[in-house]
Formats: structure tokens, C-alpha cells, sequence
């Protein structure tokens, strides 16, 4: 699932990705901790209510958004402001390397079931979306599951690389950003978008990707205006509106030596 409210790349401004900055409005924009996942939570169901992992509620969604900040490979910014420590004006989740943190979430037996047993409950409340699920969702994930642990049984240690060889691209996504409604248009959104590459270019990724709806929850347009890259539509697993993957590139990939 990747849904993006915002997101631009920026220079380097010789700040590290780890370290919290102010703005001239005090609002600090700092690593999401554990406490942060209760309120982001809530803030991801209530301004980006789109795919399936919304309309599971905000428990589920804190169990999804956990596993970002326990992966090596996962992330998240929350923006505070000081005087008001109890909410969030704004927060983002994504990679550094989606391959990875999905591959290491399959193999997390733990973690998975933590998020199987959190989304059943969740469905026993919801029937409506649990007939959704049935109907667009279940058939494809479980094939796709399958044949994830059938490559993983039959994998045969890899080949060493051959000297001149070009390696796989590294590739971020960012999965959820959002801005609280009275923040928005104060460049918050871009602030966070501009960590996120800042971010994931520092470790080590080559393209940065997201999806967007089409509709009018989209931002394709704000996208484009930014110089990122459209890639192909297709329909959401749902049926509603239509998604547009988006593509940015942070480095060349160079050869091996």
C-alpha cells in the first residue's frame, strides 16, 4: 500500500536526515518514536481515508505503522508543535528499500500474525469490509504469499556477482504522508517530503517511488509540477478511483568493480 499527500525533492541543505529541525513557526520536525504511533495513526485514518488499511481502523494502522519504525529498512517523521505535544501537525511513513522491508516483514512469522490477528478483529466489526476483502483482496494475496515462500524454499545461493555487473536498483517508496487540515498550504508538506528524500538518498537508494489516486484525493498534478516522473495507471484492488505510480531519481546506479 503507498499513498502520498505530498512530496518534492530539495537540495542538500548539509542537514542530516536524523536531525530534528525548527521552523520559524517552532514547529519541530524530528524521527517518529513508538509514543508517536497512537496519533498517527488516528491522523492516517482521518486524512488519507483511501485502500484498505484505513477503513481497518487506527489500531490496525498503529500495527502497520509499527512495522516501519521496527524495520531496518523502514522509517518515519512526525512534525510537533511544542505547544500542543499531544497531537502531531503532520507525519510520514516509507522505505529505504521496499524490497527489503517487505521481504524481512514475510519472513517476520511474529509480526505477521500480530497484523493477521489485528486486521481479523478488525473485520469481525466491519462486514462491509470484510466483503471487500473477500471479493478484490484475498484471492491475490494469498497467491502472491505462495509463491513468495515457494521462491524463498527454492532459492539456491546466488552466484557471485560478475566484475562489470550493474545491481539492482535500490528503490524507496513512501507510503503514507499527511498534514493536518490547518497546517496545510504552510509548507509542512514539503518540509517532510523534502527529509523523506534527504533521507533515503543518504541511505543509499537510487529511485524514490509512490503511488497517488487519480481522483480527487490524488495530488497527480502537484506531482508533476515537482519534475516527478509518471508511470503507468491502473485500477485500485477496490475499484474506486484509479492509481498512478510516480517515479524520482536520486543517483545513478554505477557499475561493479
Amino acid at each position: 500500500m503507498r499513498f502520498l499527500h505530498r512530496t518534492m525533492s530539495g537540495p542538500d541543505n548539509g542537514v542530516s536526515a536524523s536531525t530534528p529541525t525548527t521552523d520559524p513557526d517552532g514547529l519541530v520536525l524530528r524521527a517518529a518514536a513508538h509514543a508517536d504511533l497512537p496519533v498517527m495513526s488516528r491522523a492516517h485514518v482521518q486524512l488519507l481515508p483511501v485502500g484498505l488499511f484505513p477503513s481497518l481502523g487506527t489500531r490496525f494502522v498503529r500495527r502497520w505503522h509499527r512495522t516501519y519504525l521496527d524495520s531496518p529498512h523502514g522509517f518515519g517523521y512526525v512534525v510537533v508543535d511544542p505547544a500542543a505535544p499531544e497531537e502531531i501537525v503532520g507525519f510520514l511513513v516509507g522505505t529505504t528499500d521496499h524490497a527489503a522491508h517487505t521481504a524481512a516483514l514475510v519472513a517476520d512469522r511474529r509480526m505477521l500474525a500480530s497484523l493477521a490477528i489485528t486486521g481479523f478483529s478488525a473485520l469481525c466489526v466491519r462486514p462491509r469490509v470484510a466483503a471487500r476483502l473477500l471479493r478484490s483482496r484475498l484471492r491475490p494475496w494469498a497467491r502472491r504469499l505462495a509463491s513468495q515462500r515457494q521462491r524463498a524454499t527454492s532459492r539456491r545461493p546466488a552466484a557471485p556477482t560478475r566484475t562489470g555487473s550493474v545491481p539492482s536498483p535500490q528503490v524507496a517508496v513512501m507510503s503514507a504522508l499527511a498534514v493536518h487540515p490547518d497546517w496545510r498550504g504552510s509548507g509542512i508538506g514539503v518540509r517532510l517530503a523534502m527529509r523523506f528524500v534527504e533521507h533515503v538518498r543518504d541511505a543509499g537508494a537510487t529511485r524514490a517511488e509512490l503511488q497517488t489516486s487519480t481522483g480527487p484525493l490524488g495530488a497527480a498534478g502537484f506531482y508533476e509540477r515537482l519534475g516527478w516522473e509518471a508511470g503507468p495507471q491502473q485500477s485500485s484492488p477496490d475499484g474506486d478511483d484509479a492509481l498512478r505510480t510516480y517515479h524520482l531519481a536520486l543517483r545513478a546506479v554505477s557499475g561493479g568493480t
